[in-house]
């Protein structure tokens, strides 16, 4: 599995996506069953990737959509440690890489709730700004869809800095 590019986003949207997140976590449970034995960190991270796995194979969508959080099997701060310590732990450079892949993914996962009721800030209109870049801020933020796909793309950025901060990009 890779990041596909789609705009200004990555998505793991590809046809043989499903099949390829199903492969990568059978893999990872092989893979972390003997190592689990040994260190209990991962048989814990391992129940949480797994469920994580399931979850991005029930909610594959099209390319710019963003799923409800709340759907989500933990909360995306575990999902994160289950994915960095098996990020540590695996050496297979194509189990790193769907790693990755899914670690980006969470971005696409957002609170609803986080982007109903969020409002243009008018008192921003004091201040001298450019009317037509405050025009364009505006409009891209006109709908509750729209500040999800800002928000995940913000996002997505923030987890692949952290990726790159921790050394595994």
């Amino acid at each position: 599995m890779k990041l596909y590019r789609t705009g200004h986003r990555h998505s793991l949207a590809n046809p043989q996506e499903k099949h390829d997140v199903m492969s990568l976590f059978d893999a990872l449970i092989e893979a972390a069953n003997e190592a689990a034995a040994h260190d209990l960190r991962l048989g814990q991270a391992l129940g949480v990737v797994r469920a994580y796995g399931e979850s991005l194979d029930r909610s594959r969508h099209e390319p710019g959509y963003v799923s409800d959080a709340a759907e989500l099997p933990y909360p995306k701060e575990t999902i994160k440690w289950a994915l960095l310590l098996f990020l540590a732990a695996l050496r297979d450079p194509a189990q790193r890489e769907s790693l990755k892949a899914a670690y980006v993914a969470l971005a696409e996962w957002q609170s609803p709730a986080d982007f109903e009721t969020a409002a243009f800030d008018s008192m921003r209109l004091r201040k001298k700004m450019d009317p037509l870049a405050l025009a364009k801020e505006f409009a891209s933020r006109a709908t509750p869809r729209s500040r999800w796909i800002e928000a995940s793309r913000a996002e997505q950025q923030v987890l692949i800095a952290e990726l790159k901060r921790k050394g595994f990009w």
